[in-house]
């Protein structure tokens, strides 16, 4: 009795899971479906190719129970878990597609063991750069492995995203550490976090630009060359290195420290909030709420309340000939930042002068590179270092 009672417990837990999986799929697939859209890269994305691998053993499995006279529901369920399966391979194959059209060889077995971003056992440096409002403002330094000839490495700096409110200097010390294995001195930066009570939109970027001018005083020790400057970033600090990259370049960037920021060579920007304007309409109605709240926290209110202040961080404010080269990669199924936004910019810098690449990703959502390991981070790793 007991026993009969936990195996139909199973079976409905296991049908349960299938039908999940299978709307979000469908979501993975039709990323414009409210709602659905969302679901599908939140359950798919985290887990990759073992979606696939699960769902095609389910699928043989039901099938082959219902060959054995189960009943006619045994099949609906093989048919949703092969969808499962057939649906998550169409996106597999479609993302490596893209990746190697841009030089990336994908390692499948780094995307099987694809993990956190944990910097369990790394060795990193830690200095404060400045101080803001009874806050420290660290830096993170990762030293680069010696370059042939002793040259001194280039210089990779990182601006994490979270909305100008959360997040770390640690989002990615796996990426900063595996830059810096391949010679590059690998800088993650902290700056001040706005909040309801905070609004910092015309304090993050004077104080990393502080950051930057605590960087050209000190690469030289360090191992680094000041004069082969890379910023990068994602989300808002996506639009953090644009502006401080563009704003450098065209010699319009003011630091809170005393000296001068220095030119940036290359920039970097995944997924930006390049207008933060257009998160007040947003792509997802479910997640805009969220978007809505970033852009209240950081600059005190919305675009109508302050045209002035969602002016001044527009990254297209700040485009000029100056500007260096720029590379963007974007999801095409971002539910919490327009693509069309950066597609936009990109198409307005092109038209300035600068040298401006894209690489979209299809079926991707907001931050589906953030699992060191997984295909977009492995697309986002090698095209970053190409650049």
């Amino acid at each position: 009795m007991k026993s009969g009672l936990l195996g139909r417990l199973g079976r409905y837990v296991a049908g349960t899971f299938v039908v999940l999986f299978a709307i979000a799929t469908f979501g993975l697939l039709f990323p414009g479906i409210t709602g659905v859209g969302v679901l599908g890269a939140m359950l798919t994305s985290p887990l990759g190719p073992w979606v696939i691998i699960a769902a095609l053993a389910a699928a043989i499995w039901l099938f082959w129970r219902w060959r054995g006279g189960r009943r006619s529901r045994t099949l609906v369920f093989a048919c949703l878990a092969g969808f499962v399966a057939l649906g998550n391979g169409y996106v597999l194959v479609q993302q490596m597609g893209v990746a190697r059209s841009n030089g990336v060889n994908v390692d499948l077995v780094q995307v099987l063991a694809s993990g956190s971003q944990s910097a369990a056992g790394l060795s990193i440096e830690t200095v404060n750069y400045s101080r803001f409002d009874g806050q420290d403002l660290p830096l993170d330094i990762y030293r680069p492995a010696a370059l042939a000839g002793g040259q001194p490495a280039p210089v990779m700096v990182y601006v994490h995203g979270g909305g100008w409110g959360a997040e770390t200097l640690k989002q990615r010390p796996l990426d900063m550490q595996w830059f810096a294995d391949r010679g590059y001195l690998a800088i993650s930066l902290e700056y001040p976090l706005s909040s309801e009570t905070r609004h910092t939109w015309n304090v993050a970027e004077p104080q990393l630009a502080c950051a930057m001018v605590w960087i050209a005083a000190n690469a030289a020790r360090l191992g680094g060359d000041p004069e082969k400057l890379a910023l990068w970033g994602e989300s808002a600090g996506g639009n953090l290195v644009l502006n401080l990259a563009y704003r450098a370049n065209a010699g319009t960037l003011d630091s809170a420290c005393e000296g001068s920021p220095p030119k940036v060579s290359a920039v970097m920007a995944l997924y930006p909030v390049v207008d933060p304007a257009r998160m007040y309409t947003p792509v997802d109605p479910l997640l805009g709420v969220f978007g809505r709240m970033m852009g209240t926290n950081y600059t005190g209110g919305s675009p109508q309340q302050y045209p002035d202040r969602y002016s001044a961080i527009a990254s297209a404010t700040h485009i000029n000939p100056a500007a260096p080269p720029t590379l963007l990669i974007v999801p095409e199924a971002d539910h919490l930042v327009d693509p069309e936004a950066a597609y936009d910019f990109a198409e307005n810098a092109e038209a300035a002068g600068i040298v401006t690449q894209v690489i979209r990703v299809p079926y991707a959502e907001h931050s589906f590179d953030i699992r060191s390991g997984n295909i977009g981070n492995q697309l986002v790793r090698q095209t970053m270092l190409q650049f």
